[in-house]
């Protein structure tokens, strides 16, 4: 059977491919790839495939790419992921100064309290 991947992500491990009969979308698992040879599938790619049924639906095993797509690489979005990334960085910086400064003040809140306590205790005189 024939069909486009309609998507894929690898990390997930699973994807979709639409019939070219427009019957419901089949299911692609990462095995399936594996064991097609594969190592990628790519939205839009033209693909012949054949359908196993199983408890959870159709399953497409046997997957041959006739038509790779792939995508565009834009790298003005690359340089923006880059630049908000460095952007994040610096502010776990900054709050680690900060925690830094935070622990040395309830250092000294610390030691002055059992001073305090002293004193009050040495005041009370019956």
């Amino acid at each position: 059977m024939k069909g486009i991947i309609k998507w894929y992500n690898a990390r997930k491990g699973y994807g979709f491919v639409t019939p070219s009969d427009n019957s419901e979308d089949v299911f692609v698992h990462a095995t399936a790839l594996k064991e097609s040879g594969l190592k990628k599938l790519y939205t839009g790619s033209e693909v012949t495939f054949e359908i196993d049924q199983d408890k959870k639906g159709k399953r497409a095993k046997s997957i041959k790419v006739t038509k790779e797509v792939r995508p565009k690489f834009d790298k003005n979005n690359d340089t923006k992921e880059k630049v908000e990334k460095k952007d994040t960085k610096e502010k776990v910086e900054k709050k680690d100064t900060k925690k830094k400064v935070e622990k040395k003040d309830t250092k000294k809140k610390g030691k002055e309290k059992p001073k305090k306590k002293t004193e009050a205790k040495g005041s009370k005189k019956k």
